[in-house]
């Protein structure tokens, strides 16, 4: 992978840990990667050690992360159990600047995997849900994100990368790409990001 500098030079990203799918957990169950990734036992673990503050899980799901302070449950489909049904593309409307810690953005990575898996429903902007845990993220907060790329919050110099883990699904498979991003600016005012 190759990131981008603030002054437009290309250097290499290192992949902080790769995760070979499989094995068994202590209870005996199957350790596999599926529909639901925080039920596979190593994206949460991942996912609740970098946990602070108030969190938004921004498309939540139906597996509950474990975290000793506030989490904010999001998800487009109302059956799920969250506290609120918003499209990520506008979730910043609806909650104060800068109110999180911490966002995890775990959605549908597809249009296809939308419609197989999650009833067809999707974020409707992906990019601009970014720029929405832009307005939301606290300075010192990180956006996790789950998907394809290991873009993240790339398009705002206010972040910094802290971590890329591959979560390998086997041979014919994509890997899951997971980007932790921490904020480093002091105010919104001062990031000057756009979405490309």
């Amino acid at each position: 992978m190759v990131a981008v500098s603030s002054d437009g030079t290309e250097r290499p990203e290192p992949v902080t840990e790769i995760v070979s799918n499989g094995g068994r957990d202590p209870d005996g169950s199957a350790r596999m990667l599926g529909r639901w990734t925080f039920q596979y036992t190593p994206a949460r673990r991942l996912v609740e050690k970098i946990l602070s503050g108030r969190v938004l899980n921004a498309c939540a799901g139906k597996t509950k992360l474990h975290h000793d302070g506030e989490i904010v449950r999001n998800d487009l489909n109302p059956d799920r159990d969250a506290d609120t049904y918003l499209d990520v593309a506008t979730i910043a409307e609806h909650f104060g600047p800068q109110s999180f810690d911490t966002v995890v953005f775990d959605p549908p990575f597809d249009q296809k995997q939308a419609e197989e898996k999650y009833d067809g429903l999707h974020a409707s902007d992906v990019y601009s849900a970014l720029g929405q845990f832009n307005e939301l993220v606290r300075p010192g907060g990180a956006v996790i994100a789950f998907g394809w790329n290991s873009w993240g919050m790339r398009s705002f110099p206010a972040y910094e990368r802290e971590e890329t883990v591959l979560l390998q699904r086997g041979p014919i498979h994509r890997d899951v790409i997971v980007t932790v991003d921490r904020r480093t600016s002091e105010t919104l005012a001062t990031d000057g990001g756009e979405l490309p």
